[in-house]
């Protein structure tokens, strides 16, 4: 009885780190697809996705392992597998590393998303950690568009919700048909 508990529980913890997500798209431009639907911004990739790029379209990647950015530009046919994103058909990938504290603002998904309703807090001042947090996470005032998605990500993962939204505020501005973004801006 004990092996067979022991078993089921092996099982179970490699099923279970089997689906845990290998990256998160933090920007998508254009015609894309995850499947047979379209790719949003803030989706998870997991093992066996595969992600079609129209011509035009970009996407860009946070990779967990080994804190990595790719960005890759359509036409492109590419397959999600655990050691990274595989070019099927297309261009390779532009790869930048990341530090590992912004690719961890992308590891959880703001707990704004999917409430039906956003509970008013009240204001408490920073503290220093947040602070220090905050100004590790903070991108050039001239960087990418996916860098401030992470930047923004990371405010809400300290817990600097309403510095977030004000970020998300002007990513929606700049994408104005992002459902995710003006959910993230209210």
């Amino acid at each position: 009885m004990k092996k067979v508990l022991a078993v089921l529980m092996l099982m179970a913890s490699t099923l279970a780190l089997a689906a845990d997500p290998l990256g998160m798209v933090i920007d998508v431009q254009g015609n894309a697809t995850l499947g047979k639907n379209p790719l949003e911004m803030l989706s998870y990739l997991n093992a066996g996705n595969e992600i079609q790029l129209s011509p035009g379209a970009s996407m860009t990647v946070t990779w967990y392992a080994g804190s990595k950015e790719f960005k890759f530009a359509g036409p492109a046919r590419l397959k999600v597998e655990p050691a990274g994103i595989k070019v099927v058909q297309g261009g390779a990938a532009q790869e930048r590393a990341v530090a590992d504290e912004k690719v961890a603002a992308t590891r959880k998904l703001p707990s704004r998303l999917g409430q039906a309703a956003i509970n008013m807090r009240s204001l408490k001042p920073m503290t220093p950690e947040q602070e220090a947090a905050r100004e590790k996470l903070r991108p050039a005032d001239n960087a990418p568009f996916a860098d401030w998605v992470v930047y923004a990500m990371g405010l809400e993962q300290i817990g600097l919700t309403g510095e977030a939204k004000g970020i998300w505020k002007k990513l929606s501005e700049q994408r104005p048909n992002d459902p995710k973004l003006r959910q993230l801006a209210q």
